[in-house]
């Protein structure tokens, strides 16, 4: 079973690209067969999007096209549920973002991820975000 730093560092692992567009590391954390979804509250839904690749793709336009300092601030990790197959987790996102010398708060939100090993590696085989505003 994972640990909380494991889990911890996992979830930093795909929060650092969002916020310094150094995609190196996007790949270890999904796996190649992962989905991902966002979900805007009374809005549009992004996906799921299917595989590894296909993810990679989808955030790493997204989140380059942005001209503005995005900070991915994630807490309150935790286990929802866990079995020797994988772990259900969740966390909060709290998304800051500086642009023109001034940071708003631009959302907030809730990751809920099932977190497998593969490889030999932690990895999330579904994460889907439920944002509470648009990013």
């Amino acid at each position: 079973m994972i640990s909380r730093d494991q889990l911890e560092q996992l979830f930093a692992q795909y929060g650092w690209p969002m916020d310094t567009k150094d995609w190196t590391n996007l790949n270890t954390v999904f796996t190649a067969d992962s989905k991902f979804t966002v979900q805007i509250a009374g809005g549009d839904t992004y996906g799921p999007i299917e595989g590894r690749a296909a993810i990679y793709e989808f955030v790493s336009q997204t989140v380059g096209a942005q001209t503005d300092q995005r900070r991915h601030v994630i807490t309150n990790v935790r286990v929802e549920s866990e079995s020797d197959e994988k772990t259900v987790a969740t966390a909060i996102l709290t998304l800051l973002v500086t642009e023109n010398g001034s940071i708003e708060l631009k959302s907030s939100g809730l990751y809920r991820g099932e977190v497998v090993q593969e490889d030999g590696q932690w990895r999330f085989s579904s994460l889907h975000l439920y944002l509470d505003v648009p990013f």
